[in-house]
């Protein structure tokens, strides 16, 4: 993956500090104190340019740049910058919340993880957005993970909703249990993938609608429903392993890249995000000439709800340019630009060529990438045709309908964290031999999520 976009800011030059210092020993101190309490870095509140700051781009053809490059294009007095700080969702929450949470003014906008908005809003991070553009077009649900307390805070940038890709001739579960049993690469890895394909497996098993949105479950929730879906996928994996100890063992230590490779190397379904189509749609071995190997519609079941927000941070030195930027980047026509060009699901309707509010998969209608070449300039890769995009826009489409949002709180990511704990240690407790005293009880595992749900540090 390129790392040319990476780019990172130094603190504070300790020496301004040494200007009003009266000898060598204050200056240390005082340098100490920087380094152990980082302030507001003010340098950085005098700069002209915009910041925005998010993952790494794996986009197609790096289209997230080319929208920045766009903007620039448009807006030569106020260009702006992208820095993408982590791979990581997880790294890039941690990197991003220390700038926030030290009051600096290093980003005017922030590309979030539809996750972060009530621990960001509640904590004063964020500017509310009182004017969005055409905020009806925006997807319904996509559109409340920017909201807090009633309140806008951030509008959608890209979805994201868990799908099913298969190669030709793979037979398609029309269910879920019948998914886990024929086999299906999946992301268990330790990060926040395994968070989302262990709620999917709750809300298929028997725990529909817990653990998503603001609602908070009770313990016996948690013990009763909960618990036993999680050790049911446990014990659909040690079975599968029996006859796929490849398949099983790489996705306990997968993420969503290590899926895509195994699906290359001949894995026959592949439960990932639609930025994957494109991926595959470009890759030569995924290709019988203009044709694809593989195909893509809606999981059997429930899904997660993902995607990036764009939000405005409450230190921006621009905040009036810093909207003006939000609604460029979410605008309809960035939206089919990342769609078409960048493989990323957009969050408007009119992207897909649906009016708001309608989700009917035979009314999609997509156009073509341009990506304006000179004539005979060299093709940089294959782009998926407008069929291709057309298949993925309605598998788009038909998942929406049956995602929901992981769990609205502003502990998420203590939750995550707790929650994914808990699920390695009851796949190893199923692995293991009965007798095994480190097992996992459904009184242990209730306690250390409903804690983890309000901030408090728990586990199973």
């Amino acid at each position: 993956m390129a790392r040319d976009g990476l780019r990172r800011f130094l603190p504070p030059d300790a020496t301004a500090w040494g200007a009003a210092a009266a000898g060598a020993c204050l200056i240390l101190v005082i340098a100490v104190v920087v380094a152990l309490r980082p302030g507001p870095s003010r340098p950085h509140c005098d700069r002209e340019n915009l910041v925005v700051v998010g993952g790494t781009d794996v986009s197609l053809n790096y289209q997230r740049r080319k929208l920045i490059q766009d903007w620039n294009k448009k807006n030569p007095l106020r260009k702006a910058t992208l820095v993408e700080v982590a791979d990581s969702t997880d790294l890039q929450h941690s990197q991003i919340k220390a700038v926030e949470e030290s009051g600096g003014c290093d980003y005017d906008v922030l590309i979030m993880d539809n996750t972060w908005t009530a621990q960001f809003a509640s904590s004063g991070y964020l500017r509310p957005l009182d004017d969005i553009n055409e905020g009806e077009d925006f997807f319904g649900l996509a559109l409340q993970t920017g909201a807090w307390e009633g309140v806008q805070y951030a509008v959608p940038f890209n979805v994201d909703v868990g799908l099913l890709y298969f190669r030709k001739g793979a037979k398609v579960p029309a269910a879920w249990p019948d998914l886990l049993d024929s086999g299906v690469a999946m992301q268990f890895g330790d990060y926040e993938g395994r968070t989302v394909n262990a709620l999917e497996a709750v809300w298929n098993g028997g725990g529909a609608g817990l653990l998503s949105g603001d609602g908070h479950p009770g313990r016996a929730d948690l013990r009763k429903r909960v618990f036993p879906a999680l050790v049911w996928l446990a014990k659909r994996l040690v079975r599968l392993a029996k006859r796929q100890p490849q398949l099983v063992a790489a996705s306990r230590e997968a993420k969503e890249q290590d899926s895509i490779q195994a699906f290359v190397s001949g894995t026959s379904r592949m439960r990932n995000w639609p930025y994957a189509f494109s991926a595959l749609a470009t890759d030569p071995r995924m290709r019988n000439g203009d044709e694809l190997n593989f195909g893509v519609r809606e999981l059997p079941g429930d899904g997660v709800l993902g995607g990036q927000n764009l939000a405005v941070s409450a230190y921006s030195p621009h905040p009036e340019d810093a909207v003006k930027l939000v609604n460029f980047l979410s605008d309809k026509d960035s939206q089919i630009k990342l769609f078409s060009c960048g493989g990323f699901a957009p969050a408007r309707h009119s992207a897909l060529g649906l009016r708001p509010g309608d989700l009917s998969p035979s009314a999609v209608s997509v156009a073509p990438c341009d990506l304006g070449r000179d004539k005979g300039e060299a093709e940089e890769s294959f782009l998926p045709s407008q069929a291709q995009l057309t298949t993925l826009g309605r598998a788009i489409v038909g998942a929406l309908p049956r995602a929901q949002s992981r769990p609205v709180t502003p502990h998420y990511s203590t939750f995550s964290a707790t929650f994914r704990d808990c699920v390695e240690k009851i796949f190893r407790g199923e692995e293991s031999k009965p007798q095994n005293d480190a097992r996992v009880d459904a009184a242990s595992f209730a306690r250390a999520v409903d804690q983890s749900l309000d901030g408090r540090t728990a586990s199973c």
